[in-house]
């Protein structure tokens, strides 16, 4: 019973954290999204450095570089989306979808991982189908982006440019930016769906050889791959594109959004590793859509027409609903 709290309560950090973890840097500039990646995944090691020193175990495994690179990977898929759709739109579209691939993951058994037994399996299924009408809904929802303020890029040798001229993102047609956000979003939460599972893995054969893993145990070695991944993909970023485009304004609001989604990862990895991946993962992966979508639309007010709003009341309950269903 205290290992199924430990397990919940890390879902709903999850559940906090990946809904906001985004919203420091929203209104800063990105650029293409290269540097903000790298200042990102720095902030995600700080938390990993720090659960060595709160388990006491100075851990590493390799398979976790695996992990950390497949996560990175859906990620360098976020700056476009949240160009191209907005934030609550983009989130719901990739938790969705990594919702459903975790719950694939471990009710069928694959990739390796154990089959898991789920009570109340039909209540799942429901849940399931909960998350792909918001999904469908999701995809005729217009948000309103709006231009932010111009901030100013380092150049060559240091020095000061405008950040005046478009990026790739700007000169899509808009009838073509939901198609690209969207199908951006599937293809990022996949990879976030299957990024537990070199952690479940060896969770697995850890448990088969006696052992009794912590929820903490594996964390620095994903986010170590997490940072060398992001760090090899910013260093052949410097070299191709000369200058690189980076924003000092954005730096700190980085790394406190990566040090934010850290905490939700670890949330979420104790959630799995406890509850299982066909029930802790979709749980951790269902609250933080309503609460990115809470914020687009109270905050950010990427919604706004009465009709677009009522289409978004749409998916958000049925988010709501599939969590319910799982819980």
């Amino acid at each position: 019973m205290a290992s199924e709290l430990v397990g919940f309560l890390g879902a709903a950090m999850a559940a906090i954290f990946f809904g906001s973890n985004y919203v420091p840097t929203k209104n800063y500039p990105t650029g293409d999204g290269i540097s903000f990646v790298w200042s990102f995944s720095s902030g995600v090691l700080l938390v990993g450095i720090a659960t060595i020193f709160i388990t006491g175990k100075s851990l590493f495994v390799y398979t976790g570089l695996l992990g950390g690179a497949l996560w990175a990977t859906g990620n360098l898929c976020v700056i476009p989306i949240v160009k191209t759709i907005g934030l609550g739109p983009g989130m719901l579209i990739w938790g969705s979808t990594s919702l459903i691939t975790g719950f694939f993951v471990g009710k069928f058994g694959l990739f390796g991982v154990d089959k898991q037994v789920v009570p109340h399996e039909d209540m799942n299924w429901t849940a399931i189908f909960f998350v792909v009408a918001a999904m469908i809904v999701f995809f005729f929802i217009k948000p309103t982006i709006e231009k932010r303020e111009d901030y100013e890029a380092l150049g060559e040798k240091g020095d000061i440019q405008d950040n005046n001229e478009e990026s790739v993102l700007d000169k899509i047609p808009t009838k073509f930016r939901a198609m690209l956000g969207g199908g951006l979003g599937v293809i990022s939460g996949m990879l976030y769906g299957v990024n537990m599972v070199p952690m479940t893995l060896w969770t697995q054969h850890e448990i088969k050889l006696g052992r009794t893993p912590g929820p903490l145990d594996f964390v620095f070695s994903q986010f170590t791959g997490i940072y060398l991944y992001c760090t090899v993909i910013f260093i052949i970023y410097c070299l191709v594109n000369r200058p690189p485009k980076i924003y000092p304004a954005a730096v700190f609001p980085s790394i406190i959004s990566g040090s934010m989604w850290g905490i939700a990862q670890c949330g979420l990895m104790s959630a799995t590793q406890v509850l299982g991946y066909a029930v802790g993962f979709p749980i951790g992966s269902a609250g933080p859509m309503l609460v990115s979508s809470t914020w687009s639309v109270v905050y950010f007010r990427e919604i706004r027409a009465l009709g677009t709003l009522g289409c978004w009341l749409v998916p958000s309950r049925c988010s709501s609903l599939a969590l319910l269903c799982w819980l």
